[in-house]
C-alpha cells in the first residue's frame, strides 16, 4: 500500500488526500485494516491536522471503492483508540495531540495545560453537599455520614473534552465552598479562602479501563474506548485529608509529567 501523503489537507468534503491509497490483495491484509493504516498515517504525518474533519462516509467510501460497512470498521477502530472523535450528525474529526500536564504540589490543572498552549474550559455538572458514603469516609478519614461536598466537572482543551473528575471534600473544613467556587470554578481558590495556602499530593493511583456509556458521552468518545482512571488524595500542611479526586482520561489525551 502506498502511504505517501500530500503537504496540505483540504476541507471536510475533499477526498484528494486518499489518492495515494492503493489496496494490496485482501489475503495479505483485510481492506478495513489497510484503510485504518492509511488514515493513521495521514494523521501521524500531519496531513490530517488536529481538529480537521474527515470527508463524509458516503463520499469517502465511493472514493475508495469500498462499502460503508468496511469503511466504518476502520473509522470505529480509530475512534476506539482515540485518534478520531465522532460528533453525531456532523462527522468524524481528528483529535488534538496529547497535552503535557505537569503534576506538582499546589499546581493548577488549567495553568499547566495553558502552558502547553491549550485553551482550557471547565464545565461543572454537579456541586452538592451530601453525607459521606463508606468509600468517601475511608479516603478522607471521616466518620461515615459526615457532611461532604461532591464536585463533578468536565475539562476540555481547545474545545475537546479530555477529563472527567469527581472530587469529594470535607464540608466542615470548607463551609463556604459553593460561594467561593462560583466565582472562577477554582478549587484552589476555595482552599485559599479557607486558610489553606499550600497543599500536597499525598497519593496518586492510576489504572486502565474502557469508557462506559456515560463517560463516552461526556468525553465525546465511542463506548469502549481505552481510558485511564486516577484516584488521588490531597492533604493540607498539617497532613489533614482535604480532597479525594477520581478522574477518567482519554488514553491519548495527556502526557503526565511528574
Amino acid at each position: 500500500m502506498n502511504r505517501s501523503v500530500k503537504a496540505q489537507a483540504g476541507g471536510a468534503s475533499d477526498v484528494s488526500g486518499f489518492d495515494g491509497l492503493v489496496f494490496r490483495p485482501r489475503r495479505d491484509t483485510p481492506i478495513w485494516q489497510q484503510i485504518y493504516d492509511y488514515i493513521l498515517a495521514l494523521i501521524e504525518s500531519g496531513y490530517l491536522r488536529p481538529g480537521s474533519q474527515l470527508p463524509g462516509e458516503v463520499h469517502l467510501a465511493e472514493k475508495l471503492g469500498v462499502t460503508r460497512i468496511t469503511l466504518r470498521r476502520a473509522l470505529q477502530q480509530l475512534q476506539q483508540e482515540g485518534h478520531l472523535t465522532a460528533r453525531k450528525g456532523v462527522g468524524a474529526f481528528v483529535r488534538s495531540l496529547p497535552s503535557a500536564l505537569v503534576v506538582r504540589d499546589g499546581s493548577r490543572f488549567a495553568e499547566s495545560l495553558r502552558a502547553d498552549g491549550k485553551a482550557v474550559t471547565t464545565t461543572t455538572t454537579l456541586l452538592e453537599e451530601e453525607f459521606a458514603d463508606a468509600a468517601a469516609a475511608e479516603q478522607l478519614h471521616l466518620p461515615p455520614g459526615a457532611p461532604v461536598v461532591r464536585l463533578r466537572r468536565v475539562r476540555a482543551a481547545d474545545g475537546q473534552p479530555i477529563y472527567i473528575s469527581t472530587k469529594v471534600f470535607p464540608a466542615a473544613l470548607l463551609p463556604d465552598f459553593a460561594t467561593v467556587y462560583s466565582r472562577r470554578q477554582s478549587v484552589t481558590d476555595v482552599f485559599i479562602a479557607h486558610g489553606i495556602q499550600k497543599y500536597r499530593r499525598a497519593e496518586t493511583r492510576i489504572s486502565g479501563g474502557f469508557a462506559t456509556a456515560e463517560e463516552a458521552s461526556l468525553l465525546a468518545l465511542t463506548p469502549g474506548t481505552p481510558v485511564f482512571r486516577t484516584s488521588s488524595i490531597n492533604t493540607d500542611a498539617a497532613g489533614n485529608r482535604i480532597e479525594w479526586a477520581r478522574g477518567c482520561w482519554l488514553l491519548t489525551s495527556v502526557d503526565f509529567v511528574f
